[in-house]
């Protein structure tokens, strides 16, 4: 464990190091936000309501959805892939460490590091834009808080085995960027709730893993997921992660048996 401990107090002081690199990115996701909020603001602007969302509830589906993000998609598994292609994971693989504990690791304080300004940037969207915002039930709030280590646990597995995808590939940013940034931030409802798309999308994603990563734990929180349903979401979202646990074991097996070092 205190290895782990190490492994995690490096990837802190790396973010010191390289400061202005981490500056730019949390300025990104904030003006992101802003660009988004001020959007559905002006669509909703004279309603009472939007499709099955109150305007207290549109608002929430934003700025909630704005914490999940630190939360869940915040994630050190994308270096994988450039480690892979460029030779150093040979070192890290002749290292006394559990390879996916080391990067879960990493994941751990990105999180943490990155939740800590989150924070702030949260304080800062409630003085700018003042939303009203709906507030779940205790019991609402206990299932959001499940959905939201479910979505960080299935994030983590979905995204070993995209960056796995190095293994066979000669460019791993291109399956990065088309399966861990276009189909995440589309099909998760990052951009659009999901209800507003045809129902026969949505009964299709209903069998992938993105909307149980950001969409229903939103869903829950503002109430609109009957007692029931909850549970029933809860079992295929924890079905989806398993599946995801195991292909990533699957392709690391696999992966370590055809890589080849390169580089230095």
């Amino acid at each position: 464990m205190v290895k782990y401990i190490r492994i995690a107090i490096n990837t802190l002081q790396e973010y010191f190091v390289y400061r202005v690199n981490f500056f730019f990115g949390r300025l990104q996701v904030f003006i992101f936000f802003v660009m988004f909020f001020s959007l559905w603001s002006a669509v909703s602007a004279g309603r009472s309501s939007l499709g099955v969302y109150s305007i207290p509830q549109i608002y929430s589906y934003f700025v909630v959805g704005y914490i999940i993000k630190a939360f869940v998609f915040t994630t050190r598994t994308a270096d994988i892939g450039g480690d892979i292609q460029n030779g150093n994971f040979s070192t890290l693989l002749i290292k006394p460490i559990s390879t996916l504990k080391y990067y879960f690791s990493r994941d751990i304080i990105d999180k943490l590091f990155n939740l800590f300004f989150m924070f702030w940037e949260f304080i800062l969207i409630l003085l700018l834009f003042k939303p009203e915002l709906a507030m779940p039930s205790l019991f609402n709030f206990i299932a959001f808080i499940l959905f939201l280590f479910l979505s960080i646990i299935s994030f983590f597995f979905y995204s070993l085995v995209i960056s796995f995808i190095a293994f066979w590939s000669e460019d791993a940013w291109s399956s990065r960027f088309l399966f861990g940034v276009v189909f995440i931030t589309i099909f998760s409802g990052q951009y659009i709730p999901l209800d507003f798309l045809p129902p026969v999308i949505g009964k299709i994603l209903d069998y992938t893993p993105y909307p149980y990563m950001f969409y229903y734990p939103l869903k829950v929180w503002l109430g609109q997921i009957d007692q029931n349903m909850i549970y029933l979401r809860l079992l295929n979202g924890s079905l989806i992660c398993i599946f995801f646990y195991f292909l990533s074991q699957f392709m690391w097996l696999k992966g370590k048996q055809k890589y080849q070092s390169y580089g230095n």
